[in-house]
């Protein structure tokens, strides 16, 4: 919306609120571009759902620059924001913390991993955990004694983060770490000697260069399991990679029953399906903390709702009856998601099945 947003102040109870809430949009071409773009997509199909279902209130998203953090929530607080929800890439995660203080606004983020796991602070978050020990403890109980990760060149943190986190599940560090940028192919012409005397591989990439990453690694080390950060999730996986894409296996929050929740039908009935499971869910208990939040406080005001999250122990949410941690994350449940020909699908048994028909077709190329 153009110009200046005129907000009308409205008698709570006699009348719908329009509700204004902060998008820490980033238009660079990073790492989780797509990835991070789908989860804010999810969050206005959240809005406009959540919209369609009350008479109290009306979401409405206003476009901040998450390039520049102070000035976004400086404008967040000017045009009355309730609150403001960021991305999987927030850039300078680490001012977060004092300037939600300083504005006295919640901040829910998208983003996982232990920089936003703050005490004092307005941040908080509907997907803390980045997946990565589930994986890594996946990878040990399926015998994996040697891996190699291939990774990207971009978001150093979140890289080595995830490595970490992996790792503390697998109980072992990568034996090699191959950096996936620059001249590709020069880089795929070594796949097979990092993949040499591994087990396994663990990609920390977005969804198109683990499609490419994955298509290759079938290619020449076709006997190698692939283990993915949930980077990796988005609607192009499937179809960059192909019939080599099947049996990628990575780790996120997926609620149980999510397919005939009522959010997920809405969608899928007004404009498909296209956005994974893992993301839509995402978007939605963003939006349903923001709800209860509202609903709690009896206000939209900014310093309200931000005090009422602080002091939430627990919210009903797609999962069901969540506990919040003192850090103002959900402490949610992460499953284990495999890649075949319906994309992003809980892991069953069947996964070895998968896993060695897409070994046997890259062995035959």
């Amino acid at each position: 919306m153009a110009g200046v947003i005129l907000f009308s102040i409205i008698t709570w109870s006699l009348s719908a609120a329009t509700v204004y809430v902060g998008f820490l949009f980033n238009d660079r071409d990073s790492m989780g571009t797509v990835v991070s773009r789908q989860a804010l997509q999810s969050v206005v199909l959240a809005m406009e759902y959540f919209n369609s279902r009350s008479s109290s209130r009306r979401y409405v998203p206003l476009l901040l620059d998450g390039t520049e953090i102070n000035g976004a929530m400086h404008l967040a607080a000017q045009k009355n924001a309730a609150a403001v929800i960021g991305g999987t890439d927030l850039q300078y995660p680490l001012l977060l913390p004092e300037i939600t203080n300083s504005y006295g606004i919640a901040v829910i983020s998208l983003e996982p991993g232990s920089l936003l796991a703050r005490e004092n602070d307005f941040v908080f978050r509907p997907r803390p955990e980045s997946g990565g020990h589930e994986l890594g403890l996946c990878a040990k109980e399926r015998g994996i004694r040697a891996y190699a990760a291939i990774v990207s060149g971009f978001e150093s943190s979140y890289v080595q983060e995830f490595i970490r986190d992996f790792e503390s599940g697998a109980g072992i560090p990568p034996k090699r770490t191959l950096v996936f940028s620059g001249d590709l192919n020069k880089i795929i012409e070594n796949f097979e000697r990092t993949g040499r005397g591994m087990d396994a591989v663990l990609l920390v990439l977005p969804d198109w260069l683990a499609a490419i990453a994955m298509r290759e690694l079938r290619l020449r080390t076709p006997h190698l399991e692939v283990f993915a950060s949930n980077r990796a999730v988005s609607h192009r996986t499937r179809l960059l990679a192909g019939v080599f894409g099947e049996g990628l296996l990575t780790a996120a929050s997926l609620p149980s029953g999510w397919d005939t929740h009522p959010f997920t039908v809405f969608v899928r009935e007004t404009y498909g399906d296209h956005i994974p499971p893992v993301t839509l869910s995402m978007g939605y208990d963003a939006v349903a903390m923001l709800d209860a939040a509202i609903s709690i406080a009896g206000s939209n005001n900014r310093k309200k709702v931000a005090s009422v999250l602080k002091e939430l122990q627990e919210l009903s949410l797609s999962h069901g009856e969540i506990a919040m941690d003192r850090n103002g994350d959900l402490l949610l449940p992460v499953s284990l998601l495999s890649l075949g020909e319906k994309g992003w699908t809980p892991f069953t048994r069947s996964f070895s099945a998968t896993f060695s028909r897409a070994a046997a077709h890259g062995a035959e190329q």
